[in-house]
């Protein structure tokens, strides 16, 4: 239980050291021009949503999301199910690492207005969903984190629950459908 109550006694240093850099973005986008606001479906006329939003919202989703991923470490690392705690805490630290490449890398591409490369890069995770559960919270989270410099602190969370959500119903109802009826048809092979 070592590691699952080493992130609850830093869980209140990492959410202040996100809220840091996210203030870091609004302070830079402040001083070059101003605060970006997305406007729905990029269209001027329609409500904007402030990059200030990010101030409350990214660390609030982080704790958040810290807090299922300790609770998850801690369930999983009982006696009874056998798991390794460092194990599973080293395996959280690379999935949230594989969330922030790929947000980085969404966001790359957009900001090289390498649009048609996005269009298909970003259903990725999807198609991940039929081999590895990529609806983990700390997947999301490192996603929402390497996104939130170039779409704020909004975009990013709404965008990345919609993938998360298609990853969970690929993972679970299609492939956890496909794989029971394989072994149907291998015990009626039998």
């Amino acid at each position: 239980m070592r590691n699952a109550e080493s992130l609850l006694k830093y869980k209140p240093a990492i959410v202040l050291g996100i809220t840091f850099v996210v203030g870091l973005f609004i302070l830079w986008e402040h001083l070059n021009g101003g605060v970006i606001t997305h406007h729905l479906l990029a269209d001027d006329n329609m409500p904007g949503i402030s990059n200030w939003w990010g101030l409350i919202t990214i660390p609030s989703l982080s704790w958040i999301l810290l807090s299922i991923i300790q609770k998850r470490i801690r369930k999983e690392s009982l006696p009874t199910e056998g798991f390794d705690e460092k194990a599973l805490v080293k395996e959280a630290m690379y999935r949230f690492i594989g969330g922030l490449l790929f947000g980085i890398t969404a966001a790359a591409f957009w900001e090289l207005n390498l649009e048609y490369i996005l269009q298909y890069f970003i259903y990725l995770p999807v198609v991940l969903a039929l081999f590895i559960s990529v609806h983990k919270p700390e997947y999301y989270l490192g996603f929402v984190l390497g996104m939130a410099f170039t779409f704020g602190g909004i975009l990013p969370i709404a965008f990345g629950l919609v993938l998360l959500l298609l990853s969970f119903v690929v993972h679970k109802i299609i492939r956890g459908g496909f794989l029971f009826a394989v072994s149907k048809l291998k015990t009626q092979t039998r």
